[in-house]
This record gives structure tokens, C-alpha cells and sequence, in this order.
């Protein structure tokens, strides 16, 4: 991945873009990365994954409550103010 620093980017647009058609470019501020700028095509597998994860997630959730394994929002929450203030 390419890193570019911001003011080169402001002011080198146009390179950025043709850059960002072939790999990620990182852009830089005062020495650390404030920003990645995606080719489309890695960002719409990055929303897929995303997406993806979500369902997965959800679905775990759902298999819980059919199996019965839910527990009180209320009572979840009493215990965790009792581990903090412990």
C-alpha cells in the first residue's frame, strides 16, 4: 500500500485517484495514517465481509433464544454495576 501525505494528496488529486484505481493509498498527517482510500472494488468486499459478520452474529443470537438461552437485560446489568464497583 502506497502512503501518500495528505497535502501531496490535496494537491496531487489527480494522482491520488489514479493511484487508488490499482492498490490502497494510505494518506498521512504529521507522520501517522488519518486515512485509507480504497479502490471500489476492496471496498464493497469490505461491506460484504461486514455484512456477512453481522448476519453471522445475529444468527448466533437467534440459535440462543430458541434454545432458551436468554438471560434478564435487568439482571445482566445489576451484576456488571457489582464487577465495577468491586
Amino acid at each position: 500500500m502506497k502512503t501518500m501525505p495528505a497535502g501531496e494528496a490535496k494537491n496531487k488529486f489527480g494522482v491520488l485517484m489514479d493511484t487508488v484505481q490499482r492498490e490502497a493509498v494510505a494518506i498521512s498527517k504529521k507522520g501517522r495514517t488519518a486515512a485509507i482510500v480504497l479502490p471500489v472494488q476492496e471496498y464493497k468486499e469490505y461491506q460484504a465481509l461486514k455484512l456477512e459478520q453481522l448476519r453471522r452474529e445475529i444468527k448466533i443470537g437467534l440459535d440462543q433464544i430458541k434454545r432458551g438461552e436468554i438471560g434478564d437485560g435487568e439482571e445482566f446489568f445489576d451484576e456488571l454495576e457489582k464487577e465495577l464497583v468491586d
